[in-house]
């Protein structure tokens, strides 16, 4: 009796602690269940903001959706950050096509910077609107800040900050910015948006004082047939004209101008 009594006490531990693990197995397959369904959630839920402000419907829809699950499949990103990666190309007016063909660059200069998707999103559809660019031209601009990033003392969010101050201007004036150059020198994020706007601003309008400066240094922001010139040609003009000076005469027309 006492062998036998053993055995079903054995055998009733092991019943027990079968059911214990297939407790936990059920707890875990309840609680990955609702972590999934909260992801489908938040997914279908950021989808909804692109659908109201790209005003996207039917198979134009279905192919955004199709899309942000695509690169939150082979990214480092989950489908709802590709979804409000969308979110800001929508608000800067982006079709349902462009925000297809833009997304992968956008994303792959998130990656490689190690920033923010929706931050990156925002930088990039902001500066494209500002330098009066296309949104077919967002992979090249994307690899242009991660190449200067990469290169330079600076990172996006820096560049962002600089892009918020003088883009604007910029575009205005037919320029393309680079600012790498200003970070390697100490000078970025908004501190250098701030002095680059204030300098073509200047130069764009300039005073009796500035004019004076300009002629003196050899600076226009024309060619001789009336053409704008590129920013790189003016920045050259501009090196040019303060070689030669002495250190005294360059800190009386850095002031003017």
């Amino acid at each position: 009796l006492g062998q036998v009594s053993a055995k079903y006490k054995a055998i009733s531990q092991r019943a027990n602690e079968a059911a214990q693990k297939v407790r936990g197995i059920s707890i875990a397959s309840g609680l990955l269940a609702g972590a999934s369904l909260k992801v489908s959630a938040d997914f279908e839920k950021e989808m909804s903001k692109v659908r109201a402000i790209s005003k996207a419907t039917g198979e134009d829809f279905e192919k955004l959706k199709a899309k942000a699950r695509e690169m939150g499949a082979k990214t480092e990103f989950s489908a709802t950050q590709s979804a409000e990666a969308m979110k800001y190309m929508g608000m800067a007016g982006w079709k349902a096509g462009e925000m297809i063909d833009g997304l992968e660059g956008v994303m792959n200069l998130a990656s490689a910077s190690a920033e923010d998707l929706g931050n990156v999103s925002d930088i990039v559809t902001d500066g494209l609107t500002a330098f009066g660019m296309k949104a077919k031209e967002s992979s090249h601009f994307a690899d242009v800040l991660a190449s200067t990033a990469t290169n330079a003392n600076t990172n996006v969010a820096m560049m962002g900050e600089t892009f918020a101050m003088a883009a604007p201007v910029a575009g205005a004036l037919g320029y393309k910015l680079a600012t790498g150059l200003m970070a390697n020198s100490g000078i970025k994020a908004s501190v250098a948006g701030t002095a680059l706007r204030s300098w073509m601003s200047r130069m764009a309008k300039p005073t009796a004082e500035v004019r004076t400066a300009m002629k003196k240094l050899g600076i226009s922001m024309t060619d001789s047939k009336g053409h704008m010139k590129t920013f790189r040609e003016v920045m050259a003009d501009t090196r040019k004209g303060f070689s030669k000076l002495d250190e005294k005469s360059k800190a009386m027309y850095a002031s003017m101008i």
